[in-house]
């Protein structure tokens, strides 16, 4: 087993004893730090436990950090203010971009860290072993039941690690290289304290990025050279381009092909790979490894590119959309929407705001009494600073959120000490759950009475989805090869294969489905009409008494998102 990490244990100890820093010191270090999480953004994503594409533990919180920077930078020069000033605008601004449950709990961290240094011009290693300790109280405070061998962890031992530091010298380099050293030892344990890890052959993501942000932090302590952080930048544009593709329109290249696929190889040159590609088109977005390349790419001509892409390796979940056609369509669509099936008008003084990717998604929702729907889900998860623009948006004084997700249950959480407003959080974990939900309101009850019956209605309903792995694992007793087909059900991996139709199948039969009274299956982006047919005849077939309706979803990754009820 090759546990995957990023650590510096062989390091000398940094000789630089810069004592203090002030806000514009602190402000640099910030910045070194999100320029050195964002370079090694993709590491961390690929830290995943299942091998389904959620890699977005490092884009999480790229995008929180970013976000903490931006506003920490808004203030001007950081030299006219403190750095207790410095800290509290961080954790604002990681807080309004928290993404994910990582995201969230990197905002509380910061919250720990601010909170213990306000009111300071200047903060020396003394003051740095403080704001670690308060960062590690904050930080499992935020979560309900604090699980070690994940950041918390991390965390944890940094802080305990810097405080012994302390003790003996007021440096803060020297507390802070203490600080990452006792991060990166604590980051090879996880795997020995969460068996999952273990089983994955990996490290925990959330905690890899605690170390990369230590350590770019310590590596700007060390004065090294600014350079090393300058391809965060572009590796920030692309982060926001692939964001972009999976949620706006193609508007800036309106003719052409959007083309989407993946390569599957061994030793793929990625950076020439990726070079050359992108010089065939426009908007292309590449990213991956030397075994696995995702391509977004607008081109004239999608051939031309499929077969330089069949050099590198095997090609698989291509998707080819006409830009022309596509733009009409969709404008086509949206028309019909607004006059078919108008936005529901909020029922007395409640509202419901759900999570979704996917356009079909977005309308079964609002057909079902969904107020407003936040585009995001799988891999997109929405900022705090979203899900809190939607609830002020609506005219209710009481919003229900929805997150069908469960990397999206901590941010949903955050908006409640945010707004004047009553917000619930109902922990759906998926659009199936959602909906689910949404049949268990009442309008003409109280929302705690509405929160207690959806909360309810949510064991009524299994999710079981279908997509591609993006990696080789063995978990659950499941062996699984990257780019085979894999069944989840509720989120456990418990089937893979090559044929489509037979592990959907295969995942089916593990569902409730003898007891099973109504079957929904979502089309996602790239599925097959005749595979969603032959479910359905499957699903018939072993329970003749269900009745089985089949929607296009239009979600992303996964190519059927099934619930059974």
């Amino acid at each position: 087993m090759t546990i995957h990490s990023v650590t510096n244990d062989d390091a000398p100890v940094s000789s630089a004893t810069a004592a203090v820093w002030g806000g514009q010191e602190l402000l640099n270090a910030f910045a070194a730090a999100t320029g050195w999480l964002g370079a090694n953004r993709d590491l961390v994503n690929n830290l995943n436990v299942f091998p389904i594409p959620d890699g977005d533990t490092g884009t999480n919180m790229v995008l929180t950090m970013r976000q903490a920077l931006e506003e920490a930078r808004s203030a001007g020069d950081g030299a006219q203010t403190s750095a207790g000033d410095v800290a509290g605008r961080i954790y604002h601004g990681s807080l309004m971009g928290a993404r994910g449950n990582s995201g969230v709990i990197l905002s509380q961290i910061f919250r720990g860290f601010a909170t213990a240094i306000a009111g300071r011009d200047e903060i020396d290693g003394r003051d740095l072993a403080a704001a670690l300790d308060s960062a590690r109280a904050m930080a499992y405070n935020a979560v309900l039941q604090p699980v070690e061998g994940t950041m918390l962890t991390v965390i944890r031992v940094a802080a305990e690690r810097a405080a012994l530091s302390a003790q003996l010298t007021p440096s803060l380099s020297i507390v802070l290289s203490e600080a990452l050293r006792g991060a990166q030892q604590a980051l090879a344990t996880t795997p020995d304290l969460l068996d999952i890890l273990r089983q994955a052959g990996v490290v925990d993501a959330g905690g890899q990025g605690v170390v990369c942000i230590l350590d770019g932090m310590e590596r700007h302590a060390r004065g090294e050279a600014a350079r090393t952080f300058a391809a965060s930048g572009e590796q920030a544009g692309t982060e926001m381009a692939f964001l972009d593709h999976i949620t706006e329109l193609h508007g800036e290249d309106p003719f052409g092909y959007c083309t989407n696929f993946m390569v599957f190889g061994e030793n793929i040159d990625f950076v020439r790979f990726r070079d050359e590609l992108a010089a065939m088109g426009q908007s292309a977005v590449i990213v991956g490894d030397d075994r696995m390349v995702k391509v977004h790419i607008h081109v004239l001509n999608p051939g031309k590119v499929l077969d330089f892409a069949l050099g590198a390796g095997d090609l698989g979940q291509i998707k080819i959309d006409n830009m022309r056609a596509q733009t009409d369509a969709l404008t086509d669509r949206r028309a019909k929407r607004t006059a078919l099936a108008p936005q529901p008008e909020v029922q007395g003084t409640q509202a419901i705001i759900a999570v979704a990717a996917g356009e079909g998604l977005a309308l079964a929702l609002r057909s079902m009494g969904a107020t407003e729907i936040v585009p995001g889900g799988q891999t997109m998860n929405p900022s705090t600073e979203q899900l809190l623009q939607a609830v002020d948006s609506v005219s209710a004084t009481e919003v229900i959120l929805l997150p069908n997700n469960p990397n999206i249950l901590l941010t949903a959480r955050q908006v409640a000490n945010l707004t004047n407003k009553r917000v619930h959080v109902v922990p759906t974990r998926s659009v199936p759950q959602g909906l689910a939900a949404l049949s268990a309101f009442n309008s003409a009850a109280g929302i705690d009475s509405n929160v207690v019956k959806m909360e309810a209605a949510l064991s009524g309903v299994q999710t079981v989805e279908l997509t591609r792995a993006v990696r080789d694992a063995d978990l659950n007793g499941v062996s699984v090869r990257a780019g085979q087909v894999i069944g989840l059900i509720d989120d456990q991996l418990v089937a893979s294969g090559d044929d489509e139709v037979a592990v959907a199948c295969q995942t089916l039969a593990l569902a409730r489905m003898d007891s099973a009274e109504l079957v929904t299956i979502f089309t996602g982006e790239g599925a097959k009409s005749e595979h969603a047919d032959a479910l359905r005849a499957a699903i018939e077939q072993a329970n003749p008494a269900a009745h089985v309706e089949i929607h296009e979803g239009g979600q992303p990754y996964f190519r059927f998102v099934i619930a059974v009820e």
